[in-house]
């Protein structure tokens, strides 16, 4: 998770991880060079699943974004932004899909889009259990199915391999 100045939001965000039905897991936490008390919040967290991983120096969110491909991971990673929560069986339901799907690189959940209160705004519209990279374009183009960063979980030695999260001038989003 990187973050930088994650004010409440990462106290949401990171209690919905350790919130977590499937507790095998561990919560690294990339933080940019915080100036709100995010760094001293978690780090004040008393949970052994949780490694920080704090900046000494404030860099941009591409930068914050590739130390994922240099710290330690287990075979899975998934990222999730500040502001995002995650239902409670999010966890569970990847290892189902890992176990049922296990040659795969990606996988996706089911999501629902919330407003900052957490109120549901909509569910997304789902797509198949396994589709071709060509059918997953098309219907993302024709908006026939939703898809959101927050969600995807892949092998860490792929996401290694491509070397991360690509460099987006003017990213429309934050760490």
């Amino acid at each position: 998770m990187p973050v930088r100045n994650g004010g409440e939001y990462v106290k949401e965000c990171v209690s919905s991880i350790l919130a977590q039905s499937f507790t095998d897991f561990n919560l690294l936490i990339l933080d940019n060079n915080s100036s709100d008390g995010t760094l001293e919040w978690v780090q004040s967290i008393n949970d052994s699943r949780i490694n920080v991983y704090p900046s000494q120096k404030s860099l941009t969110i591409e930068e914050n974004w590739s130390r994922i491909t240099s710290i330690p991971k287990n075979e899975f990673i998934t990222l999730i932004g500040h502001d995002d929560i995650l239902k409670s069986d999010y966890l569970e339901t990847m290892n189902t899909l890992i176990s049922s799907y296990p040659d795969a690189s990606l996988y996706q959940t089911h999501f629902t889009y919330i407003d900052t209160k957490g109120n549901t705004i909509r569910n997304c519209k789902p797509m198949e259990a396994i589709e071709s990279a060509e059918e997953f374009l098309k219907k993302f183009l024709l908006k026939e199915i939703d898809v959101m960063g927050t969600g995807f979980m892949m092998r860490s030695k792929d996401y290694d391999l491509l070397g991360g999260i690509p460099i987006y001038p003017n990213l429309l989003f934050a760490d």
